[in-house]
């Protein structure tokens, strides 16, 4: 009875290890597309100008005005260096934060859209404003008048842009946002046509 020979297969060669200089770009780039996709603008924001140096100007909601370099933040506060010395900011007291010099605002936009499930009217209300590229006028509590197109936007902040310059404005420092020209709010089921009734409607149960 013949028997049959044994022939072996060469295994396939291991793939190479990554370069170690590789990894941690290939790290930053998977943490910067986690980021888009979460929509969360002001990190992106706030990480190019800590990772740029760039010198921002920075504006309470007080009026009161800093300066300096970004150095660190987290969801609550930024750090804030200047001639070697060092402030903690708190989010919630900022207004806006604006570049010393000119960045692409249509870099930050992620195209943010609010919670897909159930959109609010300032969901509705921005998206039309940043798709339509309108001017806006925008007022802070604080009295403060700001102009530009609204290039992005999230849950807590926006991005104004005007002549190249850009400036985060946090959304608890807004009071009114009102754009240059007709923005079409109908197609996302907000009916704009109640508000040209000038019609009294009587409250139910007053008889007078």
């Amino acid at each position: 009875m013949a028997k049959g020979t044994l022939t072996a297969k060469p295994r396939p060669p291991k793939p190479e290890p990554e370069p170690a200089a590789d990894k941690p770009a290939k790290k930053a780039a998977k943490a910067a597309s986690a980021v888009a996709k979460s929509g969360n603008l002001q990190d992106l924001f706030l990480n190019q100008l800590r990772r740029d140096k760039t010198p921002v100007t920075m504006f309470l909601v007080k009026g009161v005005k800093l300066q300096g370099i970004v150095t660190w933040f987290d969801n609550f506060s930024i750090l804030l260096r200047r001639d070697g010395q060092s402030q903690l900011v708190y989010k919630h007291a900022i207004s806006t934060i604006m570049p010393g010099s000119p960045i692409d605002a249509d870099s930050f936009d992620t195209g943010f859209n609010g919670n897909g499930k159930q959109r609010l009217l300032q969901d509705i209300f921005l998206s039309r404003v940043r798709d339509a590229g309108v001017q806006v006028t925008m007022f802070l509590v604080n009295g403060v008048m700001l102009q530009g197109r609204i290039a992005a936007y999230d849950l807590f902040c926006m991005l104004l842009e005007r002549d190249g310059y850009v400036q985060l404005a946090y959304k608890h420092a807004v009071s009114t946002i009102q754009p240059a020209t007709h923005v079409d709010l109908t197609d996302d089921g907000f009916g704009e046509d109640d508000e040209d009734e000038d019609e009294e409607r009587p409250i139910e149960g007053d008889s007078n």
